[in-house]
């Protein structure tokens, strides 16, 4: 989906509760939902003026991690490495059969399928919460964790994208640069 710079916001319903990505300069609104707010498919890859973003409710993680084994990783790269199955495989959901419990339409597989590897992708669990630079430094993935957990309460996670510097744009245009990178975890 790419939305232009005037959307104000983007919501994703699935089992896990709501997940909204939101642009700055939300304006309050009274009615039912603000005129820019887009509600999009789970799961689904947004383009937000030049940063892509991929949102899944299902809980992935924990149904890869249910069923891998590891030994002698590093401390803090499990999480990270199976997000990077997401990635390598190209897939919001890439375990067949999927995990008991899960709600997925097997005749819809093709809509799990990831169109571009997304500059920050978005997968909440019931694992523990993190932010992790993945393939590279290339994706940026977060798990916010589950808003509620029983009675108490949860965690959530808050992002500000920025935009690129002026300078650093400029300074590519002089040079002729076609390419340059994205700086995503610097903004």
């Amino acid at each position: 989906v790419d939305l232009e710079v005037k959307t104000k916001g983007a919501a994703a319903f699935g089992s896990l509760g709501l997940h909204a990505v939101e642009m700055a300069g939300r304006e309050t609104s009274t009615g039912n939902r603000p005129k820019r707010v887009h509600c999009v498919s789970n799961p689904c890859t947004l383009r937000i003026n030049d940063v892509t973003i991929g949102v899944t409710s299902s809980d992935v993680l924990f149904h890869i991690s249910s069923d891998e084994t590891n030994a002698n990783l590093p401390p803090g790269s499990r999480l990270a490495r199976i997000a990077e199955h997401l990635l390598h495989q190209r897939s919001y959901y890439p375990l067949f059969p999927p995990a008991k419990g899960a709600c997925l339409d097997l005749a819809r597989y093709k809509e799990w399928e990831m169109p571009c590897r997304p500059d920050i992708l978005i997968v909440p669990s019931r694992l523990a919460t993190f932010a992790k630079e993945v393939m590279g430094g290339s994706t940026i993935v977060v798990n916010p964790g589950e808003l509620t957990k029983g009675t108490t309460g949860g965690t959530y996670a808050v992002m500000d994208v920025h935009p690129m510097e002026r300078e650093g744009l400029e300074k590519a245009v002089r040079e002729g640069d076609e390419e340059m990178e994205h700086g995503m975890k610097d903004r």
